[in-house]
């Protein structure tokens, strides 16, 4: 009797182990499937909406390729020069996300092609008040004096340091809020200025702003000081803040 109970015991242990090995796979499986792989995420921020593409390869890595595109016009002043502008956004970036602690904490590192920059003009025709340099100018009725302003918000290729919440490597719909720091690098100003302009204060002597005369000498000169002031008034550009909220979905 002994040795039958002992022969019934030793014969079902292939099939626990087998059953628990069968079980162990499913779980490893199915915990394979409930993260990582694909998401789409919806976004917007200082650097304008985007979609982004996130790959998630483990609980702690991730990759992201990101597209954001806007462009709104707005009056702004510089340098006590009221400019009708506008302002294009258009930035693509690769980042990478390391999350230390296997959760939805992550920082980030990463690159973006940088195409942000700002679009103006000023017209005096006689009335408005142009200071450039250490002189206020007006211009003509019949030829108003006309400046035009492109800036560019830094180089072509601008790096990216961050941290937030998001990009979890779980299945299902998911939020993310980031904050961080877009090093973009000086910008580059350039103004052109034509038309007829008269130094406020002696009326009736005019000059042709792209000329030779003396007049039209010193007002050029004026106005590469005037390139000067603009790029340190908008210096802190260097390093652009970048704050975005996501929405999305891991599949």
């Amino acid at each position: 009797m002994l040795k039958t109970k002992l022969g019934l015991r030793l014969t079902c242990v292939p099939f626990i182990l087998f059953t628990q090995q069968s079980v162990a796979q499913d779980d490893v499986q199915n915990v394979a499937m409930d993260g990582g792989g694909l998401a789409v995420i919806a976004k917007v921020g200082t650097l304008g909406p985007g979609l982004e593409l996130d790959y998630s390869f483990t609980e702690s890595w991730n990759i992201r390729l990101q597209a954001n595109s806007y462009t709104y016009s707005d009056t702004f002043e510089e340098d006590d020069i009221d400019y009708n502008g506008e302002i294009e956004l258009s930035t693509l970036g690769v980042l990478v996300d390391w999350r230390p602690f296997d959760g939805v904490f992550h920082i980030t590192g990463g690159a973006y092609s940088n195409g942000n920059e700002l679009r103006g003009n000023a017209i005096s025709s006689g009335s408005e008040t142009f200071e450039i340099g250490q002189l206020e100018y007006r211009g003509s009725s019949a030829d108003p004096l006309t400046i035009d302003t492109a800036i560019v918000l830094g180089d072509e290729t601008a790096g990216y340091l961050g941290f937030g919440w998001g990009q979890s490597y779980e299945d299902g719909l998911m939020f993310s809020l980031e904050i961080g720091v877009l090093f973009s690098g000086e910008p580059d100003v350039q103004l052109e200025v034509t038309g007829t302009a008269e130094v406020v204060g002696y009326p009736g002597f005019q000059f042709d702003v792209s000329g030779t005369s003396p007049e039209a000498i010193e007002f050029q000169a004026n106005v590469a000081d005037e390139i000067v002031n603009l790029e340190e008034d908008i210096s802190d550009f260097e390093m652009y803040p970048v704050i975005t909220l996501g929405i999305g979905y891991r599949f």
